[in-house]
C-alpha cells in the first residue's frame, strides 16, 4: 500500500534526486493501532531514502515503557508495519541500543548513507547519541489530531472489563499477569 502525495508534508533536508537519497532510513516505535500519523511517517521516510528499516517494541517492552498493553499484539503490529517497510525487527526490552548497534553493524558495510527519522513529539529518544554518531537524525512534524492513545480511548470508552476481555483479550491477560516494575 502506498501513501498518496497529499498525505506527505513539506520537509527540509530532503534529497533533491534519487541518487542523493540515503540507502537506509531507520526508525523505532510501538506502532500500535496503525493510523494516519504512522502512515504519513512511513511515506515521508521514503522521501529520505530507498529502504525503510523499522524496529517495533514487543508487547512486554511497551508495558514497561508506557504501563499499558498495546491494543494490537506484537504479531499484528509486525504485519501492519511490514506493509510499509523493507525490513522490520521486533525489539525486546525497553532499551533499543542493542538493536541499533546490531543493525548499524550489519548494514553499514552495505552503505555509508543512512538516516534516522523520528516524529518531533519525542526529540530526545533513547540512544539518540549513538544514532547521531553514525547518521543524521531528521525530526518530522507530529500529525495533529491522531494518536494511538486517542484511538485506544475511543475503542475502550464505555466498555466493561468483560467486553474488553472479549474484544482485546491479550491486553487484560497481560496486564494482570505482569505487574508494573
Amino acid at each position: 500500500m502506498h501513501i498518496k502525495p497529499e498525505n506527505t508534508v513539506q520537509l527540509e533536508g530532503l534529497a533533491d534526486t534519487p541518487a542523493e537519497m540515503a540507502t537506509f532510513v531507520f526508525t523505532i516505535g510501538c506502532f500500535d493501532l496503525l493510523h494516519d500519523g504512522h502512515r504519513r511517517l512511513f511515506a515521508n521516510m521514503r522521501r529520505f531514502g530507498h529502504r525503510l528499516v523499522i524496529g517495533i517494541h514487543d508487547d512486554e517492552s511497551i508495558w514497561k515503557l508506557k504501563n499499558k498493553m498495546p491494543m494490537d499484539d506484537t504479531q499484528t503490529r509486525l504485519k501492519n508495519v511490514a506493509m510499509y517497510a523493507d525490513y522490520v525487527y521486533v525489539i525486546a526490552g525497553t532499551d533499543p541500543t542493542p538493536f541499533i548497534e546490531e543493525t548499524i553493524l550489519r548494514l553499514k558495510p552495505l552503505s555509508d548513507s543512512m538516516v534516522y527519522v523520528r516524529g518531533n513529539d519525542m526529540p530526545n529518544f533513547p540512544s539518540r547519541p549513538l544514532v547521531e554518531s553514525h547518521m543524521p537524525v531528521k525530526l518530522l512534524p507530529y500529525t495533529d489530531g491522531v494518536s494511538s492513545t486517542m484511538l485506544r480511548k475511543k475503542l475502550l470508552h464505555g466498555k466493561t472489563e468483560k467486553e474488553i476481555s472479549v474484544l482485546f483479550p491479550h491486553i487484560l491477560r497481560q496486564a494482570v499477569s505482569e505487574p508494573c516494575s
